[in-house]
């Protein structure tokens, strides 16, 4: 796969996001979640990785840093960077919350710190250039960049309704990819009909 097209995809991605945030400012629609509370229902399930307290945390496409600010509202004290390829999109990042580490990098060319736990929410929707590729290079890049877990999320090939222009991904597939990078791997499915997140860890977990 030439890299050029993913790059060309991101751009136009950047582009989108940028306008819905011009239309909709600092609000869930600016980084198209339905509703809040399905927001918070992925927030939810992907947190529950492991224990995020005093670990640092890399956010890939924090959009407007709402899972950081998520995060904090519990009271959880962590060390998070927020990464994104929407310039407009850190910028707000960075008016909410002043003294949060907000950068602009797209992961596929960008050198970052390794973290505990990576998080991806919502990188994969739009995705319409060999996405199933694009997934398997990201999530490459994503597990190299963890100490103890990444977090992803997805919309699912096995949703009763699809809508055109998103890209739902075989969870069965996606295993495969994950298992590539680690044998301590878990599939959660069991929290929406349209969504699954999977749990990539760097040593097996006990307890």
């Amino acid at each position: 796969m030439d890299l050029s097209e993913w790059l060309k995809e991101d751009a136009a991605t950047a582009r989108y996001y940028a306008a819905r945030l011009a239309q909709h400012g600092d609000d869930v629609r600016s980084v198209d979640w339905g509703s809040v509370q399905s927001q918070v229902q992925r927030f939810e399930v992907l947190a529950r990785v492991g224990d995020l307290s005093n670990a640092t945390v890399l956010d890939v496409g924090c959009g407007l840093g709402d899972l950081y600010a998520w995060l904090s509202q519990r009271g959880i004290q962590m060390r998070y960077t927020g990464v994104d390829i929407t310039p407009q999109m850190i910028d707000a990042c960075r008016r909410r919350f002043p003294a949060v580490d907000f950068e602009v990098a797209n992961l596929l060319e960008a050198k970052l710190e390794r973290r505990d736990y990576v998080f991806a929410s919502g990188i994969f929707y739009l995705r319409q250039t060999h996405p199933l590729d694009y997934m398997r290079a990201m999530l490459a890049r994503l597990f190299a960049l963890c100490d103890k877990a990444v977090a992803f999320n997805s919309l699912s090939a096995w949703s009763p309704q699809r809508e055109p222009g998103e890209f739902y991904a075989d969870p069965a597939a996606v295993l495969d990819i994950c298992h590539a990078l680690t044998p301590w791997v878990v599939l959660r499915h069991d929290y929406h009909p349209r969504d699954f997140t999977v749990y990539l860890y760097r040593n097996r977990v006990v307890g």
